[in-house]
């Protein structure tokens, strides 16, 4: 040991061959992979979800309002929980909920045991679950355990004499983004309001903050700033004031803390009033399904969040009957709009899309975001409805290849429009009843590069066997293994000369874990 310590060459080759050792048995226990310190990637059924919808904006009065939901079963033996829940305005106190829940002397034998409960709980995945929202002033949240939180979609829609509407029920997040006009246009392509709709459905207290981003740069107030929303708390924030003055905006609806729901109900120059969906985070490239064919204006809404200015391509994929000779916005030719930094722009599509539905492909030197507006129009050219699209994740390999309409309302028509932007596709649709009963599945085809509206007369599902026509039910979509690329989607729903559309999102089963490394951060997410 003396001859150790007093020889510094002994004592380096002691030390060095300690980390050998150390480095030999990291080695043996290390995880099995070519990366050392990581782990496999893989996936995993989502066991909790949380899903919120806005209250609908008519009345009772004038409107039959649903929400329905459906997650397909996997396995045999899946079970679940699947209930929802009135999410009360902020100001409500404990006192105000306990006596809006308490039933009267009458109803106290028949009612359930929280009347703040809506619909029945559902235990049992592939089956339709659905409550009526026509007289609720309050959202609604939708939470969802077992095997009933994956592959779970749900959607509100709002029928009336003059008006159909849908909103997807969304989860809770940081940030959400919304593309679409301001209050003044030159072309009165505009809107007259707008609100934003907020829920914090969780156990914790959330701090929401709204920007706006319009075609001068931003635009906010101290009341957008900083909203505090309790545990279970909802509220609506008035963004009139921020958009009057421009043609075109982007918004995005973030927290500081906490997650919320966030909806954003536009109310056209016409009249007409419509859900605006939301859109995908900031990026340099985007599709959006769902962009309607026919007369009427037709515009791209563009907003670059960032600090540089953006120069955005945009070409427009239509049918593959749609008469190619002299058009523009195409791959090989596209639009050209540029963006000042933290502002918003526009450009028309009517020219691009000639009359044809299409599939709108955005691809900027900058991260952006982008929705767009149909305004369709009577013989007159009057404007008497208003449907927005925006950009969504496509159906593809390998996990995100299902999706859900979970609400196929009673007495309206419905429409899928597919662009297929890279590849061949082919997928199936598979009708679903309330009570599990499958119809028949349906295949459907998009030819590379072309846009295909799925859902007419000759061209359509049947309804499942034994259901009543005056029921709703659910349709599943599945990509087929014989595809070669992925394909992006939006639903039209249609009731004389009401219309909406909606972008149709992945509802995978299994959802991929990010891979983990060994660090001082190493969980987390």
């Amino acid at each position: 040991m003396r001859l150790i310590v007093e020889n510094r060459f002994a004592l380096f080759g002691l030390v060095a061959l300690a980390m050998v050792t150390m480095l030999g048995i990291a080695y043996v226990i290390r995880p099995v992979n070519a990366v050392l310190g990581a782990s496999e990637p893989g996936t995993v059924r989502p066991d909790h979800s949380i899903r919120v919808c806005p209250a609908p904006h008519e009345s009772a009065d004038d409107a039959d309002s649903s929400i329905r939901a459906f997650a397909p079963r996997v396995d045999r033996d899946d079970v679940g929980s699947l209930r929802a829940a009135p999410v009360p305005a902020t100001g409500e106190t404990d006192e105000d909920a306990e006596e809006s829940a308490e039933p009267t002397d009458e109803a106290t034998e028949a009612s359930a045991p929280d009347d703040r409960t809506l619909g029945d709980e559902l235990t049992e995945p592939g089956l339709l679950w659905d409550t009526d929202t026509g007289t609720e002033t309050d959202p609604v949240a939708l939470h969802a355990e077992g095997a009933l939180a994956s592959g779970l979609d749900a959607a509100q829609v709002t029928v009336s004499d003059d008006e159909v509407t849908e909103v997807r029920c969304l989860e809770p997040s940081i940030g959400t983004w919304f593309a679409l006009p301001g209050g003044n246009d030159p072309d009165d392509v505009a809107v007259d309001s707008l609100t934003a709709h907020l829920a914090n459905p969780e156990d914790s207290r959330a701090t929401v903050s709204v920007d706006v981003f319009t075609l001068e740069g931003p635009s906010y107030s101290s009341e957008s700033r900083g909203i505090a929303l309790a545990a279970g708390e909802s509220t609506e924030l008035d963004l009139t004031e921020l958009v009057q003055n421009t043609g075109a905006i982007g918004v995005h609806v973030r927290t500081s803390t906490g997650r919320v729901g966030a909806a954003l109900l536009a109310e056209h120059s016409s009249g007409a009033t419509d859900w605006v969906p939301p859109t995908t985070d900031p990026g340099v490239e985007h599709v959006i399904p769902g962009a309607l064919g026919g007369e009427g204006t037709r515009r791209l809404y563009v907003a670059a969040p960032g600090d540089a200015p953006a120069e955005v391509r945009v070409h427009v994929v239509r049918p593959e009957d749609a008469d190619q000779e002299d058009a523009t916005g195409t791959a090989e030719d596209p639009l050209v709009l540029d963006v000042a930094p933290a502002a918003s722009g526009w450009l028309t599509l009517e020219t691009a899309l000639d009359g044809q539905p299409g599939t709108v492909v955005v691809e900027s030197d900058v991260p952006v975001v982008a929705g767009v507006l149909a305004e369709i129009q009577d013989s007159g050219g009057d404007v008497v409805e208003t449907a927005y699209s925006a950009a969504v994740e496509p159906l593809a390999f390998p996990h995100d290849t299902t999706a859900v309409l979970a609400n196929v309302p009673e007495d309206v028509e419905t429409q899928l429009v597919l662009g297929a932007v890279d590849a061949d596709v082919s997928m199936i649709a598979t009708p679903i009843g309330a009570d599990g009963t499958q119809g028949d599945a349906v295949k459907i085809t998009v030819g590379a590069g072309t846009t295909r509206v799925f859902g007419t007369e000759d061209d359509a599902w049947e309804r499942p066997p034994g259901t009543d026509p005056e029921d709703a039910y659910a349709v599943r979509l599945e990509l087929l293994e014989e595809s070669a690329g992925s394909v992006h989607a939006a639903r039209v729903l249609r009731s004389g000369e009401a219309l909406s559309v909606a972008p149709v999102h992945p509802a995978p089963v299994r959802v991929e874990l990010p891979v983990v490394r060994d660090s001082m951060v190493g969980v987390v997410p």
